[in-house]
């Protein structure tokens, strides 16, 4: 191991994450935080153990009912103002309950960790309810793997595996519904 490669990995272990010499760096997060910089600055990518899986830390447990959701124009949506200044995003929108509604819920439910990538151009978003009020939002990008979830405690983005079932499923579900022109 070379003293860069070295360096490296005492890098990501004090930031308490698995070194990975692998990487491609240009997969990195678009819009870095202290500890994503520290974590590039570690040279080896973040492996897809770092990432959360979408459904982490939300309360995806109590949701009954989903809205799908097209997007404008597939940009990044800033937090502030949520949830009112989201809906300025969407283009189109379909509420759905019962046993479809479970499914796409499930279908995000398990949605695997993954590695993300820059882009971010979110053609669709999803809305998740409780029985009364809006749960999270979020948008997802199916070319960069990133989920960004919106509740009244910020914007997180969140990678998930695009090539794994649940992911295909969703997909293929929202480009029916929704079909990209």
């Amino acid at each position: 191991m070379t003293k860069e490669t070295q360096q490296s990995q005492k890098n990501c272990e004090n930031v308490g994450v698995e070194f990975s010499p692998k990487g491609d760096a240009s997969r990195t997060l678009a819009q870095p935080n202290l500890l994503t910089t520290n974590l590039v600055l570690c040279s080896g990518i973040m492996s897809a153990s770092f990432w959360k899986a979408p459904a982490y830390e939300v309360p995806i447990d109590k949701a009954v009912r989903v809205e799908l959701l097209r997007l404008h124009n597939r940009d990044i949506i800033p937090e502030n103002g949520w949830p009112e200044s989201f809906w300025n995003y969407v283009q189109d929108r379909k509420l759905l309950d019962g046993e479809e509604a479970q499914h796409v819920i499930q279908l995000f439910q398990k949605l695997s960790p993954g590695e993300p990538a820059r882009c971010h151009m979110p053609p669709w978003g999803l809305a998740f309810y409780d029985e009364t009020e809006l749960l999270f939002t979020t948008t997802l990008c199916f070319e960069c793997s990133n989920a960004y979830i919106y509740t009244v405690h910020g914007k997180d983005i969140r990678a998930f595996d695009v090539s794994e079932t649940h992911a295909k499923e969703l997909l293929t579900f929202l480009k029916q519904e929704f079909p990209l022109s």
